[in-house]
């Protein structure tokens, strides 16, 4: 059975997102706080996942250990009261420092490598000559380095020849002395320990044996698991073995068990003890895996626990701190030794990342933590050992050991920098670069202490650094870390004097320039922020060291700008640009640029996917290292192999070039509009004026006016939008600004200007040519095209769409029908040729109009006639798809509206409108009156989303339910009711008319949210009607005396109302506080607004309290406490309670998990609507609840708001009662029945009472799902009983309506309803509950109609509801029960759509099995219950089915199991509440046991024959077709289904089979007369006898052929014989009991025992033990019926459905069955039967989990799985028969898609992140 704990687990090992993993994680800690004594199971079931191969699953296994261990109290033993001579602290197998040598280690010990390398040796296979043994070791070569798949791509893959595979001996050898590491390791540190222990007290000694004997246990489980952790080469790939290896320690085996011998001594010692030793055995794996694993276990123990580690009770008080202490260097002299002897590097990027002494190091720096003084500086001698060795891994993991030490002891620092410094110097100038980078990662943490403590060093360290970066490269490992550390000791002031190098900052920074090009993000960022603070320290006005490079550094900072990828550094890059212009004397600074102003000009207008001329660009080189061997200090300017000239650059990065053009061109016009406000600022300083200027020399402003008037003058819209851009930037710059007049008059002129650009000359070629050769076809055809277009003229793009349109409407009559049809169609192609010239023109002219009218605008030169200023920022606001260049138009509109304030006629008032206009343009978002919701352009007949009409229904409903259809349905497919008629043209015209609004309402968005920003508080006085817009209409409602009856029903006024309300939604965020109070002064209006008669205005309201709930959460929160939730209560207005259930959904998706504050009072009213008659109320508060109800546990952590109201904090603690009582049903106060019940209840009867009665109380609905048998009917009697005398007085004292008496209804199956009246007269007095039978004939049944109302309680079977219907529907019902309420799992069905429409107070389901086969169950039951609290049946499809139905698939992908498990605990969460079950087991200790036995029988002969038969028939034949056809015909079904049924009667009966139309029958007739048998005879049918056998063994029968008078009157045992069929009954009754076992008593029990009798029988056999068996179909005896009287069960046929068969077994163990239950389940060997217990099987492990396979009906199981049930199995019982692999050429598709994932280089940036590691540390 899968639990809860198990998906925990699969989340662990196969979540797709480390999101996912951690929570997983999380949920392991929670389950320890509920659990306290199960922390040694889970810790043994978390170190199986420290050693998975998973990189991820060991992480997340890190991650469960910190959450496990979080949930531990912490170890603080009192020990021992002093005696005068205690004891010595036992050391056994503990290192001790004073006495280690790391020397030992290091010359003794085996290095610790990735793996042993078993799986790269040859398996010795006799038989195989040296040919075919090559052969074979070069495919599983080719296998694991993955060139099976490059040659299945067609690849070359000859890497390697059969030389090279060739074993020579001494390879052998070698292979031998390697399998020894481990042993080899741990002798070495068994040594050291004998060493330091030579004597052990017997106490010790008894520790050590415990200890021993556990590791010897992990040991040899680790022996069980290799086999699996090395089979790759069996064919299966790493990642299905992985997944089978989990599975298998997943099982309830006994190695996954904790050892619990220990469990008396373990209070002994500390609780990770045990833990902790078998992590440090694994820290010695040969596998690097098992060792990252153990020491990412070890850190996370330590970090938490650390303090109270080797702690023991039996010691005394003062000693505990050195017990604690010897541990503590005990590990760490354990991490140091694998530090030192770990050789397994992995690559990121090109840096090495060696992850096992990373990870130790971590471990070091957690224990370091703990440790006093002097043990600290013992590891630090150790580690100062390391630095001194030859092998530079050694060195790299002493470096690591000494990062983490300084990081972690920062009390120690001052101390430890000046004796570390000199060997972290020598790692910064080591020949290996990774040394190199963890000696400068290492300083990078203590900077500021280093600063302080050695001031003197720090110029050395920095010149040491200078020096480095002439060693490093685009390959260079250290990179990274060396432009880190300098950037950040620059950073510090006292570090900025670089005294003790000769060279001066000239000529050091240039050493920075090559890396600005590098491809490591962080690293360039890193160099532009050394760049920034080199500029900004620099405490002159002028930086001197600038001026020599000066030229360049501009040169490299702007071409950077126009290459970056990483949107995020542009801004870096100009603030590094302004400091550069900053600190550079004017004449310097303008030296330096006048020669390249045009051509950085050229660069910025690059097209797109053109690449820069390699002449534009600077640069800068790495030294080539092949000419200057070793560390030499020179800068070459030789060619790098990194830059090539071949390399092309585009402008922002080449990354984005294979991206949508969309993509493409956002970055390029980032880059683009950064660049230009690069060049934009610099033109601030060209136009300053420079003292001392040559007076015969041109200006720099005179040659700026030169190079703008240029590019103005072009005809590129590239030119001219980039002058437009730079313009823009230069003029917000300066408050008087120098721009020459003649450029300001140009930019007006060219605004006039209808120019076509060069960039569209292809195009517009392209087009002329097109309508030259259709004018001239059209001459061809004889008509005169000259009076139209005159020979030789250019068209212009109007002329053109004429020429295609009316032109050629007006002669096509001249044409031939022929003709016509070509015309036509060349027609369609000029129209595209133009559409397309047409609208690139558009985007062109836009942009450049709207950069141009910004400069206008923001030189301050409006022209008199505004229009051309305004009219391109509106297109661009209107039509631009790009939103940077919408919010650069929305920015200088606002400037626009500023100037304009005083101008008259002013033009803001109508801009602004058409603003306001666009913003509600959208009727996909802002709702209509009288359309609110978009009705779809086809109409859907099966569209099953609550209706949204102008008055009624709720707006966010509807969306949401066809939200959800889209998700539902597969992108690229047309839904299936679209007819034919609808083209695609149609859909995408729409399409494309839905995004053109889409980009005008964010537009006009970014637009008046910009004006409300930048006008501030004064936006009333100067943007008037945009104020008005917002304010005013709603204003009108406050003044009306705020009564929702005096709402107008004006069309009119109410759109203006609602336009209103969607302009306050959109602005309000942005306003001023000071006008944001005011529109919190509209709070009761907007409430008002939620009881307005129109759908769409509600709407509305109820998203502005959502904007406002995160504006002013608790104003807000307050008013709608105390104003909208009461709204819910109107009973008599379904408007009220429709808006103020849409105010909540809106308040609660905005505030998100800031709601949780506030969920307690809201939770209780809005359940009350979760049984409201108005289905959208319903709907929506069954969603607000569903969304609050995952938020509940987050509730008990968080305070009361401080402005609260004491009346609502009261308030909320009443009901957080209520809620506590919800999530955990043990704190739901006891109820008393109020009636006399005559029976004594259990402790767990009682619970489920208590858990009835609390869902009564607060009107919610459930599911009582106790095991069966175990009371569900008489706890039901009790509630029903309870309550309606409760009623009864409640109305007799108040007379209230919500009192008055009303009968209730039981529904159940016709067999129950009989035992239904007979149990509540047996338990309950007729004055308090007086149930009618209503059964019988349709005349019997009306005659009864007229006693209901004498009675309270109507015992009905679902039958008669379905029939009766229109009675039942009509009375409103206390209580409806349905028992066995799983009848209704299918929604679909006449029972269950009758059910749902009774009308009733409270709902009950009660079902021992909930949910039997499908996923869909559960929505069909919550639909009676509580409508709408799973979504409808597609969103639940969608959100739960689907996915938990593909992760049951065998084929199912790590990613879809990961779904289905979240689903399932999602669900889980959503319906546990309103579900309490409890198994007998758990709360029954009294119930005797229930032993299922399966009893195999071998088939006859005749069945045999008749089964093979079968199987050689032309009807298997046509199955098999069916079946592989999958053409998913019911008629194809109904064939396989055919075919089934013939082959279980072969198995029961042959007589089943063998009638008169066999095609057999006479042959076997024949043959049976040459027999002398009949076909009746029991030796035909196995079961018969075998059934004979079994009656027999119990004692029945046995003096059938003896002297009746011997027999006993009682036998020992009674039996209850189950059959599906009816006819195979008979046999069993004629066949046998009749013919063979004459003296048997029996009753039978079937369909056709009225249903009124046979609760009769029941008692009938109940009560009279003389009788011995009960024969019964289970269909009509497996339901609800008690017969305790029988304690053997035999099922000779079996159901698909494993419930059923369950639920009939359970028929006799139940309470008061006293003796043991056996269940023989009679299986014939190797056919159908036996596999359809297999599916058996496979249904109850998944049932139990809440939801289960949907793999019961024929249509959804797989080909093969069918198939394989018609094949008589030959093999014996339990062996499984081989798979074979499918020989054949997998397709392309196939071998990608089962590729495994590329390695994620960022796991290993955020494992090793040092901020995190120490935050983590500080918790």
């Amino acid at each position: 059975m899968t639990t809860r704990l198990d998906r925990l687990f699969l989340l662990l090992d196969t979540g797709s997102t480390p999101l996912v993993r951690k929570s997983a994680a999380e949920q392991l800690g929670e389950v320890q706080r509920l659990h306290p004594h199960e922390l040694q199971n889970l810790l043994t079931k978390v170190h199986m996942y420290l050693r998975s191969p998973t990189w991820e699953t060991r992480i997340a296994s890190g991650q469960a250990v910190e959450a496990i261990a979080k949930n531990v109290p912490q170890w603080e033993p009192v020990g021992l009261v002093k005696k005068e001579e205690s004891s010595p602290i036992p050391i056994s197998g503990k290192l001790p420092l004073s006495q280690f040598d790391i020397g030992k280690v290091l010359e003794n010990g085996t290095s610790l490598l990735g793996s042993e390398g078993k799986e790269f040796e040859e398996e010795c296979q006799p038989g195989l000559d040296q040919k075919e043994k090559l052969t074979l070791q070069r495919q599983k070569l080719n296998k694991r380095l993955g060139l099976d798949i490059a040659g299945g791509m067609g690849m070359e893959t000859d890497l390697f020849s059969d030389e090279d595979l060739m074993m020579k001996q001494e390879n052998r050898q070698q292979g031998t002395k390697q399998e020894s590491s481990q042993e080899a390791v741990a002798e070495v540190v068994q040594q050291l320990m004998v060493f330091s222990n030579p004597q052990m007290s017997a106490r010790e000694k008894n520790r050590a044996k415990r200890k021993a004997k556990q590791l010897a246990k992990q040991r040899s489980k680790d022996v069980s698991e290799t086999p699996q952790s090395n089979g790759a080469e069996d064919g299966e790939p790493s990642n299905k073995m992985r997944k089978t290896l989990v599975m298998d320690e997943g099982k309830p085996a006994a190695d996954s068990k904790p050892d619990n011998t220990m469990d008396f001594d373990e209070n002994e010692e500390w609780p990770f003890e045990s833990f902790c030793e078998l992590l440090l055995g694994d820290l010695f794996s040969t596998s690097w895996e098992v060792r990252h694993g153990a020491a990412t276990g070890l850190r996370e123990v330590i970090k938490l626990h650390g303090k109270g580690a080797g702690k023991m009770v039996d010691i005394s008080a003062d000693q505990m701190s050195t017990a604690n202490q010897l541990w503590l260097e005990d590990v760490a002299l354990r991490l140091l030794c694998v530090m030192a002897l770990d050789r397994f590097g992995d690559f990121v990027s090109d840096e090495v990342v060696a992850p096992v002494r990373e990870t130790c190091a971590q471990t070091l720096g957690t224990t370091l933590h703990y440790m006093e003084v002097e043990s600290v500086q013992g590891v630090l001698h150790i580690l100062m050992q390391l630095l001194g060795q030859r092998q530079w891994e050694v060195r790299h993991g002493g470096l690591l050991g000494l990062k983490y030490l300084l990081a972690v002891r920062q009390d120690m620092t001052g101390k430890l920098l000046p004796l570390v410094l000199p060997v972290i110097m020598n790692g910064l100038q080591d020949s290996v670069d990774d040394v190199c980078s963890v000696a400068a990662a290492s300083l990078i943490p203590v900077a500021d202490t280093l600063v302080k403590v050695l001031p003197r060093q720090v110029p050395t360290i920095i010149s040491c650094l200078w020096d480095t970066l002439l060693d490093l490269d685009d390959l260079t490992a250290s990179t990274n870390s060396i432009m880190t550390l300098l950037s950040t000791l620059l950073a510090r002031p006292q570090a900025g004097e670089s005294e003790s190098t000769n060279l001066s900052l000239s000529e050091l920074v240039p050493r920075l320039w090559p890396f600005l090009r590098h491809n490591i993000t962080s690293v360039r960022k890193c160099v532009l922020t050394t760049l920034h603070i080199l500029l900004t320290s620099e405490r002159q006005p002028h930086a001197t060291w600038l001026i020599p490079i000066l030229q360049d550094a501009l040169r490299h900072v702007y071409q950077r700008v126009l290459l970056e990828e990483k949107a995020e550094l542009l801004d870096l890059i100009q603030q590094v640009w302004c400091s550069v212009l900053e600190k550079s004397p004017l004449d310097y600074l303008i030296a330096a640029t006048s020669p390249f102003l045009g051509t950085w000009l050229c660069m910025m207008m690059q097209p797109s996917r053109l690449p820069f001329d390699q002449n534009f660009l600077i640069d800068a080189k790495h030294k080539d290292k092949s000419l200057t061997p070793g560390k030499s200090r020179s800068f070459s300017e030789v060619p790098s192999p990194v830059h090539d000239k071949l390399d092309k650059e585009y402008i922002a990065g080449t990354f984005s070039l294979s991206d949508t053009q969309a993509n493409r061109d956002a970055c390029v016009m980032r880059a683009r509009i950064t660049a230009g406000r690069m060049l934009g600022i610099l033109c601030s300083y060209l136009t300053k004026p420079v003292p001392n200027y040559p007076e015969n020399m041109e200006t720099p402003s005179d040659a700026l006016l030169k190079l703008l008037l240029f590019h103005l003058n072009s005809k590129s819209a590239l030119q001219r939008m980039a002058i437009g851009q730079i313009v823009m930037v230069w003029a917000s710059q300066e408050q008087e600004n120098k721009c020459p007049e003649m450029v300001k008059e140009k930019i007006v002129m060219c605004l006039n200007e209808a120019v076509y650009f060069d960039e569209i000359a292809m195009l517009f070629t392209r087009m002329q040519t097109e309508c030259r050769d259709f004018v001239a076809s059209l001459k061809q055809q004889k008509i005169n095209m000259d009076s139209f277009i005159q020979p030789g003229t250019i068209l212009t793009i109007d002329q053109a769409q004429a020429l295609a349109t009316t032109t050629f409407d007006a002669v096509k009559g001249n044409l031939k029908p022929k003709q016509l049809q070509e015309f036509e169609q060349r027609r369609g192609h000029l129209l595209t040729s133009i559409t397309q010239t047409s609208s690139e023109l558009q985007t062109l002219t836009i942009r450049v109009q709207s950069s141009l009218a910004g400069a206008t605008i923001l030189l301050h030169y409006l022209p008199e006639k505004l229009n051309p200023v305004i009219r391109p920022l509106m297109d661009i606001i209107k039509k631009e798809d790009n939103p940077d260049i919408q919010r650069q138009a929305a920015a200088n509109l606002s400037q626009l509206l500023s100037q304009c304030i005083t101008r008259n006629p002013c033009p803001n008032g109508k801009v602004v409108k058409n603003l306001c206009v666009w913003v509600c343009s959208d009727p996909t978002f802002t709702p209509g009156i009288s359309q609110p919701v978009m009705a779809k352009y086809v109409p859907d007949p099966n569209d099953k989303t609550v209706p949204c009409d102008m008055y009624s229904g709720i707006v966010t409903l509807t969306k949401q339910q066809k939200g959800m259809e889209k998700i539902g349905r597969r992108p690229g497919r047309r839904p299936a009711n679209v007819p034919v008629e609808i083209s695609p043209e149609m859909v995408a015209e729409i399409n494309e008319a839905q995004r053109q609004l889409f980009i005008q309402r964010r537009g006009a968005t970014f637009a008046i949210t910009t004006i409300a920003e930048n006008m501030a508080s004064d936006l009333p006085n100067k943007v008037p009607t945009l104020w008005d817009n917002t304010i005013k209409p709603i204003s009108v409602i406050n003044e009306s005396g705020l009564d929702a009856s005096s709402l107008g029903s004006d069309e009119n006024t109410a759109q203006e109302l609602l336009h209103s309300l969607q302009v306050m939604e959109m602005v309000g965020p942005s306003l001023h506080r000071q006008l944001q109070a005011q529109i919190l002064q509209k709070l009761p209006a907007l409430t008002v607004c939620l009881q307005h008669p129109f759908t769409a205005l509600r709407h509305m309201a109820a998203r502005c309290l959502g904007m406002l709930s995160k504006l002013d959460t608790v104003e807000t929160m307050n008013y709608v406490l105390e104003h909208v939730l009461p709204l819910l209560g109107s009973t008599d207005s379904e408007v009220c309670r429709g808006g103020a259930i849409e105010a909540l959904t809106h308040i609660i998706d905005s505030l998100g998990v800031d709601i949780v504050a506030y969920i307690v009072l809201m939770v209780v009213p809005i359940l009350g609507c979760m049984s409201d008659l108005n289905e959208a109320v319903r709907l929506m508060a069954t969603y607000c609840f569903a969304t609050l109800i995952r938020l509940m546990p987050l509730e008990s952590g968080i305070p009361d708001p401080p402005e609260m109201k004491s009346s609502l904090v009261k308030q909320k603690e009443k009901e957080r009662k209520f809620l506590e009582q919800l999530l955990d049903s043990s704190k739901v106060e006891d109820y008393v029945c109020p009636v006399p019940i005559k029976a004594e209840l259990r402790k767990y009867q009682q619970d489920g009472i208590n858990w009835l009665a609390f869902l009564n109380t607060y009107k919610l609905h459930g599911i009582l799902c106790d095991d069966m048998g175990l009371g569900k009917t008489l706890m039901s009697i009790c509630i029903l009983a309870g309550d309606h005398y409760d009623r009864e007085q409640r109305y007799k004292q108040t007379q209230a309506a919500d009192s008055v008496p009303m009968p209730s209804i039981v529904v159940c199956p016709p067999t129950l309803t009989g035992h239904w009246v007979y149990e509540v007269e047996k338990f309950v007095s007729k004055e308090y509950l007086n149930p009618l039978h209503y059964t019988g004939p349709v005349m019997e049944r009306v005659k009864l109609r007229s006693k209901v109302k004498k009675h309270n309680l109507i015992v009905v079977s679902y039958d008669i509801v379905r029939n009766d219907i229109e009675f039942f529907g009509a009375i409103k019902w206390n209580y409806c029960i349905l028992d066995e309420g799983h009848i209704i799992k299918n929604g679909k069905t006449k029972i269950s759509k009758s059910v749902k429409q009774l009308v009733c107070n409270h709902r009950l389901i009660l079902s021992g099995t909930p949910i039997q086969n499908n996923v869909l169950e559960l929505w069909s039951l919550f639909d009676f219950l509580m409508p709408g609290f799973l979504g409808t049946e597609k969103q639940f499809t969608a959100k739960y089915g689907r996915p938990i139905l593909q992760s049951r698939d065998a084929k199912s992908s790590s990613k879809e199991q990961e779904a289905g498990a979240l689903a399932m605990e999602a669900l889980h969460r959503q319906v546990l509440p309103f579900l309490l079950r409890r198994l007998k087991e758990d709360v029954l200790q009294d119930l005797p046991p229930k032993i299922i036995q399966d009893y195999y029988c071998d088939l006859s002969p005749l069945q045999v024959q008749l089964y093979e038969d079968f199987a050689k028939s032309r009807a298997k034949k046509n199955v098999e077709s069916d079946i592989e056809e999958g053409d998913g015909k019911s008629s194809a079904h109904s064939h396989i289904f055919q075919a089934l049924q013939y082959l279980r009667k072969v198995c029961n009966h042959p007589a089943l089979v063998l009638t008169p139309q066999h095609p057999e029958y006479n042959k076997v007739m024949a043959q049976l007369m040459m027999e002398k048998t009949t076909l009746k005879d029991i030796q035909h049918a196995a079961k018969l006898t075998a059934l004979r056998q079994l009656l027999t063994d119990c004692g029945i029968g046995v003096g059938a052929d003896s002297n009746a008078s011997d027999a006993p009157v009682v036998n020992q045992h009674r039996v209850l014989v189950f059959c599906q069929l009816k006819s195979m009954l008979d046999m069993v009754e004629k066949d046998l009991l009749l013919a063979h076992m004459p003296n048997v008593t029996y009753l039978r029990l079937d369909g056709s025992v009225p249903a009124g009798s046979r609760h009769g029988l029941v008692n009938r056999f109940n009560n009279d033990p003389s009788i011995d068996i009960l024969l019964l179909t289970t269909h009509v005896g497996g339901l609800g019926l008690n017969l305790t009287g029988a304690d053997t069960v035999i099922f000779v046929e079996h159901d698909w459905n494993p419930m059923k068969d369950l639920q009939a077994m359970d028929r006799a163990h139940r309470i008061g069955q006293k003796k043991v239950v056996n269940v023989y389940r009679l299986i014939t060997r190797g056919t159908l039967e036996e596999k359809i217990m297999g599916l058996q099987k496979f249904k109850l492990t998944i049932a139990n989990t809440v939801i289960s396979q949907e793999n019961s009906s024929l249509v959804s199981m797989g080909t093969d799985q069918l198939l394989d049930l018609f094949t008589l199995d030959d093999s014996k019982k339990g062996t499984p028969s081989e798979a074979k692999p499918e020989h054949g050429k997998e397709s392309m598709k196939s071998i990608l898609e089962n590729m495994d994932e590329l390695w994620d280089e960022k796991q290993y940036e955020t494992e090793y992140d040092l901020g995190s590691f120490m935050q983590s540390l500080a918790q």
